[in-house]
This record gives structure tokens, C-alpha cells and sequence, in this order.
């Protein structure tokens, strides 16, 4: 592999937050592609501990469901995270849930009687805001929440949208200075009739009810178009690939 020739001290470390149900366990396989998995550390919800220590200890790649205000600190480290368009997020959680083969996940899946039951979560409320401002399940989400949401958005070091995955994983490869470059291949829904169905009857109440979630996509996206890197030979080597794979 063509990273084995620069050193580890060659590449930048990572903390990658990631927000549930956006295309980040496409970027994680790719980033464990370069990092091994003995080289990084899984952070299950807001364990400030945990984080702590693999920061401590240097572990360049940091990633997990936790929020946003675990990110403080960290020099040295490039922050980063990935949203997605939010309707096609809440039905895809409910998709997962549905087809989990998880304990934990079954027994979330069966604590709604109804996808309608599932819409009065917090899982389905602006999930993405509430993870960058912090808020988790308290509450309902406010303009206040979306401000937060907003600042920690900008104070990250680099962000994208699930729709732009090919390119941005290539930005963010150049980014942290590995130059040969894996393909993402993106995860199959568990079921194309069950999203179809929620997609069909739901799609507007979904939308209606993530605005806020909509409005952050919009920042994240235009943020990345903004920041991107793609040389144009890069680029040429990124379609190749796509064409190929």
C-alpha cells in the first residue's frame, strides 16, 4: 500500500464525530483502510473519559456517537464530522432499527408501536442538531439549539454532506496527508420496499418536523464546497476508480 511509505508522524490525527445515520461508517472503513484498527479508539456516547485517555495516548484516530461537546481540547487533533439530508437520515435510523440483528437496537425497535410513535423521539427531532449543540434528549429543539449547532459546525475543522461521500472522502484523504485513495462503497438499505413505504407517507411530516436539521445540512454542505481540495489529477484518479469499482 502506497501509505506505507510515509510514517505515521506523516499523517494527521482525527477525532471524527459521528452523527448516527449520515454515511460515517462508510468514512470510518475507509479511514480504518489507513489508520488499522489497532491504531484507533471507538468512543461510545459522551464518555469525556475515554476520549481523554486516547487523546493521551496519541491514538490517531478517535470516532463514536458522542456529541459535540466532548471536542474541547485536543491539540494536534483535526475535528471532524458528516451530516446528511435529514428526511432520508430519520427514515434510515428507523430502516436500521428494523432489520438490527443488535439487542440493544431490537429492543429500541420495539419500544415503537408505530414509525408515527418513532416521529415523538428525539431520535427522529433534529438528531444532528442536537448532537453538535449538545442537547442530546432534553427538550425540544429551538432556534437557540440551532445557533449552537451552528458555532460548533464552524469550529469544526472539516465537515461534508453524505451526498458529496466520493469526493469528500478524497478531500478529506488529502487532507490528512494519505495519497493513495479507497473507493467508498456505501452501505444497501436492509429493506428498499420499508424506506420506499416511509419515504411515500411520511416524507413531508419528516421534513416538516427537522427543519432545523434541514437549514444545518445546508450550512455543512456549502462549508465543504467552500473548503474542498480536489486537485484535478486527484480527481481524474477518484472517477477511474468509480468507473471501475
Amino acid at each position: 500500500m502506497e501509505d506505507a511509505l510515509h510514517s505515521m508522524s506523516d499523517q494527521r490525527k482525527i477525532i471524527f464525530l459521528h452523527l448516527p445515520k449520515t454515511g460515517g461508517s462508510t468514512l470510518v472503513n475507509i479511514l480504518h483502510q489507513y489508520y488499522g484498527l489497532e491504531q484507533s479508539a471507538l468512543i461510545a456516547g459522551d464518555d469525556k473519559v475515554a476520549l481523554a485517555d486516547a487523546v493521551q495516548a496519541g491514538i490517531p484516530f478517535v470516532h463514536g456517537h458522542f456529541s459535540a461537546r466532548l471536542l474541547t481540547g485536543a491539540p494536534g487533533y483535526l475535528k471532524a464530522t458528516m451530516l446528511r439530508e435529514a428526511s432520508d437520515r430519520v427514515i434510515s435510523r428507523y430502516v436500521h432499527l428494523a432489520h438490527s440483528k443488535e439487542e440493544r437496537l431490537q429492543k429500541e425497535f420495539a419500544s415503537y408501536s408505530s414509525f408515527e410513535d418513532f416521529l415523538q423521539s428525539t431520535y427522529a427531532d433534529n438528531w444532528q442538531v442536537r448532537m453538535l449543540s449538545g442537547q442530546w434528549h432534553e427538550g425540544r429543539v429551538n432556534e437557540e439549539t440551532y445557533v449552537k449547532a451552528v458555532d460548533q459546525l464552524y469550529a469544526m475543522d472539516w465537515v461534508a454532506t453524505a451526498d458529496q461521500m466520493a469526493t469528500a472522502a478524497l478531500d478529506l484523504s488529502l487532507k490528512l496527508g494519505f495519497e493513495s485513495y479507497y473507493h467508498p462503497h456505501l452501505n444497501t438499505r436492509a429493506s428498499q420496499d420499508l424506506w420506499q413505504e416511509i419515504n411515500h407517507k411520511y416524507r413531508a411530516s419528516i421534513a416538516d418536523l427537522n427543519r432545523f436539521d434541514a437549514q444545518l445540512v445546508v450550512e455543512a454542505r456549502a462549508l465543504y464546497n467552500r473548503n474542498k481540495e480536489l486537485p484535478f489529477a486527484k480527481r481524474l484518479k477518484l472517477k477511474l476508480k468509480g468507473l471501475l469499482a
